[in-house]
């Protein structure tokens, strides 16, 4: 039990915390993405990411419980630091990948 509740929270980190870098070209205004384009890049693989390992390894409670969480912390962490917030989005990614490996 422990485990699914420690894997959610990091794939709804991941996600949350890379999904206003990764809609940021979508939305108008988009001159701040040219600007830091690496960014951008790495916040959506990371999005992207986290987001089919959601659907592909949860179930779907889980699931709808991983991306509200991930709207919450979208929604409430602004992008003044993308660098930070996408790092410890990957940083969250990365763990959930080891965990993912040693099941």
């Amino acid at each position: 039990m422990a485990h699914l509740v420690l894997t959610c929270l990091l794939l709804s980190v991941a996600s949350g915390l890379s999904m206003r870098r990764f809609l940021l070209p979508y939305l108008p205004g988009g001159d701040l993405a040219e600007k830091s384009a690496p960014v951008t890049i790495v916040a959506s693989a990371v999005f992207l990411g986290a987001v089919a390992f959601t659907v592909s390894d949860q179930n779907l409670w889980a699931t709808s419980a991983i991306l509200s969480l991930g709207l919450l912390l979208a929604a409430m962490f602004d992008d003044a630091r993308p660098k930070l917030t996408i790092t410890l989005s990957v940083i969250s990614l990365a763990v959930y990948l080891g965990f993912r490996s040693i099941n």
